[in-house]
């Protein structure tokens, strides 16, 4: 199953080494450090990136 891991560099919950290794595990998958975003919904500065990282994940779907 085609999967985005998006995962905060500063995630004091789960650190940003947790993203990786889910993204590692599941075959295929890609991953987008949000730099500087911790355990959160996105903010606004993120947007562009979360965005553009979902639109291209899903535009072969």
């Amino acid at each position: 199953m085609p999967t985005l891991v998006l995962h905060g560099t500063t995630d004091p919950l789960f650190p940003f080494p947790h993203g990786e290794a889910l993204a590692t595990e599941i075959p295929g998958a890609s991953l987008v450090a949000l730099e500087g975003m911790g355990h959160e919904a996105p903010p606004a500065q993120l947007w562009d990136v979360v965005i553009r990282a979902i639109a291209d994940h899903t535009a072969g779907s």
